[in-house]
């Protein structure tokens, strides 16, 4: 999958975004914020967070590339997106998925490459900070700057941990690992509901050929572990959540 959207970046230094901004109100709201940074804000971090602006990003929509030097902070508020990679034989690999809560582009208050491209799986709702005025809040709030760091350094962390769950067991328990994981990427992960990947995508993200994802998912269907959301998007599922957790511990 090569990702061929323009960067959304400037090199000049100015705040931009790309994405379409949001309907009747582009700013932050109390909601979002409490989301990422908790209900207590310092003065320092309640003005940061006054500049930021609200995007949306559409299914496969681009919101940076690999190899570039990003001047914006990415806030994920809804929705989830991928992280690729370009391999040296021109393939692309799935390496990370991101949900709500999630700091991206902080890499750019070091002048450093972004490591990856994101593009959104479904609609996905940010808010975006300009870096330099992240780089101010080291000098006005430092404690409230390193709690920042620490949160992103974290999630990175914690979001690494699923590429062991995906690359060791069985296949159809990887699957299964792999369905979970996405509906607790959903608002409401107890009702079962999950948005589905391609079969290239889940293969992308086990290691495996997505003929294999497709006879386990297959498999699923037929069994009623895994159906159609009725009158929904097309890659909108309900999964038995019970039965599925049981095939992931094989």
């Amino acid at each position: 999958m090569q990702a061929h959207n323009k960067p959304m970046y400037s090199t000049s230094g100015s705040f931009e975004t790309r994405g379409a901004v949001s309907a009747g109100n582009d700013r932050s709201s109390p909601s979002e914020i409490k989301l990422i940074f908790g209900e207590h804000l310092s003065t320092a971090l309640h003005d940061l967070l006054s500049l930021a602006r609200r995007t949306c990003h559409g299914p496969n929509e681009v919101l940076y590339h690999e190899g570039s030097v990003s001047n914006t902070v990415y806030l994920i508020t809804s929705g989830f997106l991928k992280l690729i990679i370009h391999l040296p034989n021109g393939r692309a690999r799935i390496v990370r998925l991101h949900r709500p809560g999630a700091v991206l582009c902080l890499s750019g208050l070091f002048d450093r490459n972004n490591k990856h491209t994101a593009v959104a799986v479904i609609p996905v709702t940010t808010l975006c900070l300009p870096v330099s005025a992240v780089q101010r809040l080291r000098t006005e709030d430092p404690l409230t700057y390193a709690s920042l760091l620490e949160r992103w350094h974290n999630y990175l962390n914690d979001a690494d941990t699923w590429i062991t769950q995906f690359s060791t067991g069985p296949i159809r328990a990887r699957v299964a690992r792999l369905l979970s994981f996405l509906s607790e990427l959903e608002p409401d992960a107890e009702n079962g509901e999950l948005h589905l990947l391609t079969c290239e995508e889940m293969g992308s993200i086990l290691g495996v050929t997505s003929e294999s994802v497709s006879r386990v998912l297959a498999e699923f269907k037929r069994r009623d572990i895994l159906a159609h959301h009725d009158g929904a998007a097309n890659n909108l599922y309900e999964a038995d959540m019970g039965r599925l957790r049981h095939i992931a511990d094989e």
